[in-house]
């Protein structure tokens, strides 16, 4: 699978952006929790670290901060 992976190389499953595009990517694999479409489960996803970086941004910003967390049970 890794081989693959690596012969049509990797893309952030977010942004599309390939691993030549952007300074670093990481891989993981969605667990079930809300808002993970079930068809996501156990397979992997990349993501790249300007994703995460607005991501972090978006989840961090003042009208964020402002809303009660949801925590999963």
């Amino acid at each position: 699978m890794i081989a693959r992976m690596k012969a049509r190389g990797f893309r952030c499953s977010f942004c599309g952006r390939s691993r030549d595009e952007v300074a670093n990517i990481m891989a993981g694999t969605p667990h079930r929790m809300p808002g993970v479409p079930r068809q996501m489960i156990g397979k992997i996803a990349f993501i790249c670290d300007e994703c995460v970086r607005r991501y972090y941004q978006m989840v961090t910003g003042p009208e964020v901060s402002k809303t009660p967390a949801v925590v999963p049970q």
